[in-house]
């Protein structure tokens, strides 16, 4: 198997486009398309930056031996890599509090390819079951303060001085709209415009990007 076939397997194993693959190794996406067409070789920096990556062998990448493949008698089997990354687990989740002077109350192993794409995010508990048809109580909810928060994406919000709360986030020319998903009817959608955030504001934290359960979770 040449370098370019084995860095397109790696790449579908790890469901990653060409142009998030570039990003890893540090070149253009029309450098991995040449790569996987056989018409170019990667430079050793880069292939050091793949393995480095997904924590793998760089002879990995450059023997022709099927060591990253997937069995061929499961066509839709996906590997799981045996190592983990340390994220904050943060307490409580104020308006108007700097995210940096949140304790951090302790730190929970995640798989390492999401701590990779999402590096600069924190996990919080979910209390309460006002999001229950995405998300079950008691999971740990991965929010990224870098992502960019759009209408109907799911948001860690924090209003009028209380802790955050997962709601699906709307923004309309005159208001905000935060709609649950729960099974319980007690939870409603909760609207803000403009004169009533000046006596409720709203500071969003972060978008929901992934979320696990804990340890000690009881089934």
């Amino acid at each position: 198997m040449s370098i370019g076939k084995n860095i397109k397997k790696l790449r579908e194993i790890h469901n990653l486009s060409q142009k998030e693959l570039a990003e890893i190794a540090g070149v253009s996406d029309k450098a991995v398309s040449t790569w996987e067409n056989g018409l170019k070789d990667p430079r050793m920096g880069a292939i050091q930056k793949i393995a480095d990556h997904f924590n793998i062998k760089k002879s990995d990448i450059i023997e022709e031996k099927d060591v990253i493949g997937t069995p061929t008698s499961l066509p839709n089997f996906k590997p799981i890599d045996g190592f983990s990354k340390q994220m904050p687990l943060l307490g409580s989740i104020s308006a108007g509090t700097p995210l940096e002077m949140v304790p951090v109350k302790e730190w929970v192993n995640v798989p390492a390819e999401v701590a990779n794409k999402y590096p600069y995010a924190f996990l919080v508990k979910v209390d309460g079951d006002s999001m229950n048809k995405v998300i079950p109580p008691n999971a740990l909810a991965l929010i990224d303060p870098t992502q960019e928060i759009r209408n109907g994406d799911i948001a860690a919000v924090a209003v009028n001085g209380y802790d955050a709360t997962l709601k699906r986030f709307f923004k309309f020319q005159d208001g905000i709209t935060l709609e649950p998903e729960s099974y319980n009817p007690k939870h409603k959608t909760q609207y803000y415009d403009a004169k009533s955030q000046e006596y409720n504001p709203i500071h969003l934290k972060g978008r929901l990007v992934w979320y696990m359960a804990p340890l000690d979770i009881k089934f």
